[in-house]
């Protein structure tokens, strides 16, 4: 009797477990994300001027430089214009003996006329960056002017080193002259 007991309440909830009402799941309709949303993110950093510009990015053939060379190098400019000035420049930073080990040295291609430039600044701040202010080039006197801003930003008592290194294509024969506000 207690198991034919048992078996009608069993039954009795299974009955009852399928007359329950299933509500439909909610339909859920995303919009498409407006032209002003759609976006990309805002940098990290401030990227004040619209590339592009006249060059490529070359920080990273000078990432092998240890801070404590950057740092003593700051505010000087250097135009390397072959290989042999990069070799020269490297063997220049492991000769200050600042560096704990060897620097990292990066070729570049110096082919078709192509230029190495750059320099470091350093300040105190939490960030550091370049603003390019002015770019002028007079191909009959052969000189590309390069005006730029060099701004920290912050409260933090952080020494800070920032390089601004280029490659410029064809300008073998060119007086480059970049100065820093």
């Amino acid at each position: 009797m207690r198991a034919s007991r048992c078996s009608l309440a069993i039954l009795a909830l299974i009955f009852l477990s399928a007359c329950t009402v299933l509500e439909p799941a909610p339909i859920v309709t995303v919009a498409p994300p407006s032209p002003a949303h759609a976006s990309s993110p805002e940098p990290l950093l401030p990227t004040p001027t619209d590339l592009p510009f006249p060059w490529q990015d070359a920080n990273a053939i000078m990432s092998g430089i240890c801070f404590e060379a950057a740092n003593d190098a700051a505010g000087q400019l250097f135009i390397l214009r072959s290989a042999d000035d990069l070799a020269s420049f490297y063997d220049l930073a492991d000769g200050s003996e600042l560096c704990r080990h060897p620097v990292q040295r990066d070729p570049y291609d110096f082919g078709s006329g192509n230029v190495l430039a750059g320099f470091w600044n350093r300040g105190v701040g939490c960030i550091a960056f370049h603003e390019v202010v002015e770019v002028l080039r007079d191909e009959t006197a052969k000189i590309l002017s390069i005006r730029l801003r060099f701004v920290t930003q912050g409260q933090c008592n952080y020494e800070l080193v920032r390089p601004f290194w280029i490659g410029l294509e064809n300008m073998a024969d060119y007086d480059i002259r970049i100065s820093v506000e």
